[in-house]
């Protein structure tokens, strides 16, 4: 990599290596925190796809509910979440510990969307 390649990714110094930006050393202090949002969000989504189709919303993901039909709802949605979890662990074991942070909060942007778009259905029926 050229030192252009590297210019955003930290602060030079005199001997040529890049310091991270102190906003990544502070985000990466964060990351038990966002396991904890990531997982509440989990637990959110499993909870709230359960009552959402009890209450007769139609899941959506073909291969959800494939899997749903195939062996339940709850132990489908266990079984996806911990195969994203699994997915997430290893790619959260590869990168460098600075950045390790990007893995939980890649995690919760799709899950906490997934949560307030079934929210959001479920106060439509009420």
């Amino acid at each position: 990599m050229s030192r252009e390649d590297l210019s955003g990714l930290g602060t030079h110094s005199a001997n040529g290596t890049v310091a991270p930006h102190r906003s990544i050393s502070t985000l990466s202090r964060y990351e038990p925190h966002l396991w904890a949002f990531a997982l509440l969000g989990f637990a959110l989504d499993v909870g709230l796809t359960a009552y959402g189709l009890s209450l007769g919303l139609a899941e959506m993901n073909p291969l959800a509910r494939t899997l749903m039909e195939t062996v339940g709802v709850v132990e489908a949605m266990l079984l996806l979440k911990s195969f994203s979890l699994g997915v997430a662990l290893v790619g959260w074991k590869i990168l460098p510990a600075l950045y390790r942070f990007v893995v939980p909060a890649g995690l919760s942007l799709p899950t906490w969307v997934a949560v307030g778009i079934n929210s959001s259905l479920i106060i439509s029926l009420l």
